[in-house]
């Protein structure tokens, strides 16, 4: 049988008893035990009285374009078709609102937990804004400064006990990171008192404390620390700490061990997420 040209083909099973109609006119046919079983807002729609002229379908208009609203069924699964590939986070924002709006919690853990995939963690705050009570998607922030000043807008919308989470998250991270550089757990030649070479003659730590400044520098601009083993070797911080000797001729601080310590003091400061919720 031939569907009519204003209802959707995917959306268009005769024996359904409710029809969604979007913004431009296009028909959604679904069953109500769907709409009764996903979502709140449906359940309560549907449970009023209705005038003894109510015509079957039951016609409910949506003001919502047939994209959103497409999306909104199909990757909420209210009507058990295919999940479709996200192509923007602008599809994924518009489909949120709808849901939310409709009140299906089901669906909408879904979808949160469907964007942590790759295309998402580009666009951090925005992922987090909608999944803030997973703690998966904080460390994804940490590519980002958060008062550069350039993400004010969606920091703005996120709730306070969001944006009081994902701070807290940062400065742990960096109050981490800036604890064990300073310790003699990973640095002890550079942090140690009394400060002496092999031959007992005072060591001066000015270029070890020069290459700490700039990697505590580094690391605020971007807490998630990926690019500083890569770039700390350009560093004239660097060269100036590796190339250090005391007056016997020997080296005050092994390279190769540092940047080892280094790389590790940057594994463990950015984690765990959780002591931030």
């Amino acid at each position: 049988m031939a569907v009519p040209d204003n209802y959707h083909p995917a959306f268009s099973d005769p024996i359904t008893d409710v029809v969604l109609q979007s913004l431009a006119g296009t028909m959604y046919r679904v069953h109500s035990f769907t709409l009764r079983n996903t979502s709140v807002f449906f359940r309560t729609m549907l449970s009023l009285p209705q005038p003894n002229n109510t015509k079957v379908p039951y016609k409910i208009p949506i003001s919502k374009k047939d994209l959103v609203l497409e999306l909104g069924m199909d990757t909420a699964m209210m009507c058990s078709l295919e999940l479709p590939s996200w192509t923007s986070f602008d599809e994924v924002e518009a489909t949120l609102e709808l849901i939310e709006k409709w009140d299906a919690p089901g669906p909408l853990s879904v979808v949160r937990t469907a964007i942590t995939a790759p295309l998402f963690a580009n666009d951090p705050l925005r992922m987090y804004g909608w999944a803030e009570e997973s703690t998966a998607v904080l460390p994804h922030t940490l590519k980002l400064q958060l008062l550069s000043g350039s993400d004010d807008n969606i920091l703005c919308q996120l709730s306070s006990q969001g944006l009081l989470s994902l701070i807290s998250f940062h400065n742990r991270c960096k109050t981490r990171f800036w604890d064990a550089l300073n310790g003699t757990d990973l640095f002890t030649t550079g942090n140690e008192e009394p400060r002496q070479c092999g031959c007992r003659k005072r060591r001066d730590n000015f270029l070890w404390c020069a290459l700490k400044a700039k990697l505590l520098s580094e690391f605020e601009c971007r807490p998630l620390g990926d690019h500083i083993l890569v770039d700390m070797a350009g560093w004239p911080e660097s060269a100036l700490c590796w190339g250090a000797k005391c007056a016997c001729g020997s080296l005050y601080y092994d390279q190769v061990s540092t940047v080892s310590n280094i790389k590790d003091l940057i594994k463990n400061a950015i984690g765990p997420a959780e002591d931030a919720m």
